[in-house]
C-alpha cells in the first residue's frame, strides 16, 4: 500500500497510543540529534507535503544563516510528529484536521470552523507537547465528494444535502467509487451518510473500491458518476470534475501550518519569520496549480517551491 498522509491517518487509532512524547524509534541513528545553528525539515511522502517542506527549506536557506538539512519524505503524520516532538527533526507541516484527530489526547468532537480548529490545535501543541504551531495556509486539503460534470449538471446536485435528498428520493442507479478504508471507517462513508440522513437509501448504491489515485480517472472516463477525493488534487481539474460541497461541515478542515520543535525555535528564533510568511500566500487555486506541476507534469518539487517563493517575493 502506498504511504500517504491519508493512509497514515486511517491507522491513527492504532498508532495514537505510541505518539505522546515517545522518541522516533529506529530513526535516531539516521537523523541524529539537531545541532545548534542547524535545522532539519521533514515531510510526509505525498507530493503536497514534500512541496510545502521544500518551501520551508528554500525560505530558511535564503533568509537565515542556518544550516538547513533535507529530511523530506520521512513518513506519515505520526512519524513526523514523533520526530519533531523528540527533536530528531526541527519541523514539518502539520494539517489542522490531522493534528486534531490523530495526535493525543484524541478528540471525538469536530470543530467545523477552520480558524477555531487551528487555534485549538495550536493550543494543544503548546500545552501538551511544547511545540510551536506557526501561521496556517488558507487552503483546505480535506475529503470531498467529486462527480462527473455531466452527472452534476443533469442532477443539479451541488451540495451533500442535495446529494442526500437525491439518493433518498430513490435515485441510486449510478456508480460510486472510494477507497475500502474510507468506506468502512466511522469518520468516512458510514459517518457521512449517517450525518446527512440517508444511510438506508445509500445501501442501494453501487459502491466500488478503487485506489485513491485512480478515483479521478475512473470518474473522468465514465467508470462511475461519483467518488471520494481530496480537495486540492490537481486531477479534479485535469478531468474537469465537479465537487459536491460538504455544506454541513462533516469533515474537519485540513489547513497546513509549520509545526516546530520548541527547543529548535527557541535556539533559532530567526526561523519564525520566514516560515510564517509562506502559509498565508497559499490559496486553493495556487496549491492545485503547484501540485499539478509536481504530480502531473513531473517537475522537481524543490524547483517548483523555489520558483513559487520567488514569485511571491519571499526569496
Amino acid at each position: 500500500m502506498k504511504t500517504t498522509r491519508r493512509n497514515l491517518l486511517r491507522y491513527g487509532g492504532a498508532t495514537a497510543a505510541t505518539l505522546g512524547t515517545t522518541g522516533l524509534a529506529g530513526c535516531a541513528g539516521v537523523l541524529g540529534a539537531t545541532q545548534a545553528g542547524t535545522v532539519k525539515v521533514s515531510s510526509a511522502r505525498f507530493p503536497e507535503s514534500i512541496l510545502l517542506s521544500y518551501m520551508a527549506i528554500e525560505s530558511l536557506r535564503a533568509n537565515t544563516d542556518l544550516t538547513v538539512l533535507d529530511e523530506t519524505a520521512l513518513g506519515g503524520t505520526p512519524m513526523n510528529f514523533r520526530a519533531v516532538n523528540s527533536g530528531e527533526v526541527s519541523m514539518f507541516w502539520l494539517y489542522t484536521g490531522g493534528g486534531w484527530t490523530t495526535i493525543p489526547p484524541i478528540k471525538d468532537r469536530v470543530i467545523a470552523d477552520p480558524g477555531k480548529l487551528y487555534t485549538a490545535v495550536k493550543r494543544q501543541m503548546k500545552r501538551e507537547h511544547g511545540l510551536a504551531y506557526l501561521r496556517r495556509a488558507p487552503f483546505n486539503n480535506t475529503y470531498i465528494l467529486i462527480a462527473s460534470s455531466e452527472w452534476a449538471n443533469e442532477t443539479g446536485v451541488k451540495t451533500m444535502s442535495d446529494f442526500a435528498e437525491y439518493v433518498s428520493d430513490g435515485n441510486t442507479g449510478f456508480g460510486v467509487v472510494m477507497g475500502p478504508q474510507f468506506q468502512s471507517r466511522p469518520d468516512g462513508w458510514p459517518g457521512l451518510i449517517e450525518h446527512y440522513g440517508f444511510a438506508d437509501a445509500a445501501s442501494s448504491l453501487n459502491v466500488r473500491n478503487v485506489g485513491n489515485s485512480l478515483t479521478y480517472q475512473v470518474i473522468g472516463r465514465g467508470g462511475a458518476a461519483v467518488g471520494v477525493g481530496f480537495s486540492t488534487n490537481p486531477n479534479i481539474r485535469k478531468f474537469n470534475l465537479a465537487t459536491i460541497d460538504d455544506d454541513e461541515g462533516f469533515f474537519p478542515a485540513y489547513n497546513p501550518a509549520p509545526l516546530v520543535n520548541g527547543e529548535a525555535i527557541e535556539a533559532n528564533p530567526e526561523m519564525r519569520k520566514p516560515l510564517n510568511q509562506i502559509g498565508p500566500t497559499l490559496t486553493t487555486d495556487k496549491i492545485m496549480r503547484l501540485n499539478g506541476r509536481v504530480s502531473l507534469q513531473n517537475e522537481d518539487p524543490q524547483r517548483v517551491a523555489r520558483e513559487y517563493l520567488r514569485s511571491e517575493g519571499l526569496l
